[in-house]
């Protein structure tokens, strides 16, 4: 199976695990779509066909590791089949190594059961054919998947006596768990920058025109930084958003520009996939589709007009009040392309040791608030199931603060250094 040392940027803030032929499906085709129209990236697909030695398939596997959350639809038809037991072993890996959010639904199953694989569960496991090393890293995935936060629908019903209800708590659930498509929310102080309070002031004034602006500066001087925060600031006032990584480096691969106007296209879109063949149709697409949407794009480390062209060739593209962000460390590429202001980076490097810290702290934060609301949501569960949440929580909270104290020494030494630089240099003026 397909395995990362590190986490892929994310593609996907969804990602359904269900048996195709399980006919409770329904309500994860329910869930998706309500996600989709609520701005939300989703993975669900019925083409579930193991690869010879039990893989799954490329696509997949890329599917399921750069995704943000996970939905397990947990039934009979889901522990019968050796696909979906494959699934779940490659989503928990991701939950253990990189902290993906994992929800369950338990469909006529008793997490009890799961965990004890008895009953209903040691029926189903029973028309499995497959044994081995398979059916020992499939007993410990289910095991592990009965302990975690989730829903029973059994319960639910008997309480609310809704399946719509039932849908749209799920959909709620989710959408309070989503982290913004496309960024990392960056903690570190970026105040030092003066360019950034500019470059939002400026963004500001023209609220109904569509505006292009650049972010010019060498290596690890905070471009990126600037755009991410500009970003998450302001991107839920448009119809659609994209902040594409890398683009200089992923153009160069082969059908890179392809991709990429795939890519802007699918984030625009709101999850929808258009094949493109080549970079003259996707360029017709782009005119064809956003020309009366209002969007947020921002291309970071471009480094040759072709991309320009190929992903932002016009400001007639896009509709009124859209807002395009480009950083290169090419400036005359950025006069080339007539933006409408040229910012220029002047911080300094970022020290790579907060990154180490940032992205595990970033994600306990996330799973304590999961936690916190869930637990307070569990009025039909028992006092034994709630117990245990708590002392779950209450040892993320502990990790938490150990983290949140690493976080704040390192901010407060590189703020010193700072500040110390500002002083050297006033002194030598």
């Amino acid at each position: 199976m397909g395995d990362y040392s590190s986490p892929p940027g994310p593609e996907f803030d969804v990602y359904f695990s269900f048996s195709r032929e399980d006919p409770q499906k329904y309500i994860t085709e329910f869930t998706n779509k309500s996600l989709i129209i609520g701005g939300i990236r989703t993975f669900r697909d019925e083409n579930q066909v193991l690869q010879r030695g039990l893989q799954l398939e490329k696509q997949r596997r890329e599917a399921i590791q750069t995704s943000r959350i996970a939905i397990l639809l947990l039934s009979q038809e889901y522990l019968s089949s050796d696909f979906c037991l494959e699934e779940l072993v490659l989503i928990l890996r991701c939950r253990e190594r990189w902290g993906m959010i994992v929800v369950p639904i338990f469909y006529d199953l008793n997490p009890s059961d799961l965990r004890k694989l008895r009953g209903p569960v040691s029926t189903a496991l029973s028309r499995q054919t497959v044994g081995g090393c398979w059916w020992k890293r499939w007993k410990f995935a289910l095991q592990e998947a009965s302990d975690l936060c989730g829903w029973d629908h059994t319960t639910y019903i008997d309480i609310f006596k809704s399946e719509s209800k039932f849908v749209g708590d799920i959909t709620q659930d989710i959408r309070d768990k989503r982290i913004p498509s496309n960024l990392k929310i960056s903690i570190y102080p970026i105040r030092y920058d003066a360019c950034y309070e500019y470059l939002n002031l400026f963004l500001q004034m023209g609220s109904n025109e569509v505006l292009v602006v650049g972010i010019g500066g060498q290596n690890k001087m905070g471009k990126t930084i600037i755009a991410k925060s500009v970003y998450d600031g302001i991107f839920e006032a448009f119809d659609g958003c994209s902040f594409l990584r890398g683009v200089g480096q992923k153009s160069r691969k082969p059908n890179g520009l392809v991709h990429l106007q795939e890519k802007l296209l699918s984030d625009l879109l709101l999850g929808e996939r258009i094949n493109i063949t080549s970079v003259t149709k996707g360029v017709n697409v782009l005119k064809e589709r956003l020309s009366c949407k209002k969007v947020l794009i921002v291309l970071d480390d471009v480094d040759n007009l072709d991309q320009l062209y190929a992903l932002v060739g016009s400001r007639k593209w896009f509709g009124l009040g859209s807002k395009i962000i480009i950083t290169t460390k090419i400036l005359s590429l950025l006069y080339f392309y007539k933006v409408d202001q040229v910012f220029e980076a002047q911080g300094l490097p970022l020290p790579v040791y907060i990154q180490e810290i940032l992205e595990p702290y970033q994600q306990s934060c996330h799973r304590i608030a999961g936690l916190k609301g869930y637990i307070q949501s569990l009025c039909y569960m028992t006092n034994d199931r709630v117990k245990l949440l708590e002392d779950q929580l209450r040892r993320e909270c502990n990790t938490n603060a150990i983290q949140a104290q690493k976080v704040c020494e390192l901010n407060l030494a590189q703020e010193a250094k700072v500040g110390y630089s500002d002083e050297l240099v006033s002194t030598m003026k």
